[in-house]
């Protein structure tokens, strides 16, 4: 806000417009819209995955399992949450001996390492290795919806 003396010596306030801030929300609005595509694209893949090697190509049992990991590997980063039972805080904010446990479930590596080595790399055909590929995928799904929903890691004090 700026304060202009009008001609009529009264004082005008005026909105004035930062580019940095403009430039920032434009960059926070491309980030999202970013993380969202890649929720769409990971979470289709990662059942298209289940379909493939649980229900057409496989068994009753891998179509269970898969189908397990998968749903399992979603919730489980928010099962952090859990951690903090007991410990009384404000509303909007992660107790703080949650906080580790959930920012470590909530970055993208762990789920990439996971998907990238044990899927691929030690177990590429094997049934521990879908799995292990579908939980990745799934998670890494779980890790996108949140940054396209606007959520990112916690502070250590549990805020955002």
């Amino acid at each position: 806000m700026a304060n202009i003396i009008s001609s009529k010596g009264t004082t005008v306030t005026t909105a004035t417009t930062n580019p940095t801030t403009q430039r920032s929300s434009v960059l926070a609005v491309a980030a999202r819209l970013g993380w969202f595509v890649a929720w769409v694209l990971l979470t289709a893949y990662t059942w298209f995955q289940v379909v493939e090697h649980g229900y057409v190509s496989g068994d009753a049992f891998d179509a269970v399992i898969l189908t397990v990991a998968a749903v399992g590997a979603f919730i489980l980063p928010d099962l952090t949450f859990l951690v903090g039972v007991g410990q009384t805080v404000e509303r909007g904010y992660l107790p703080v001996r949650a906080v580790p446990f959930y920012n470590a479930m909530h970055r993208f590596v762990p789920p990439l390492v996971l998907t990238t080595f044990v899927g691929v790399v030690f177990d590429p055909l094997g049934s521990v290795g879908w799995v292990a590929f579908v939980g990745g995928l799934s998670w890494m799904a779980h890790v996108a919806m949140d940054r396209a929903a606007g959520y990112g890691l916690r502070n250590a004090d549990g805020s955002r």
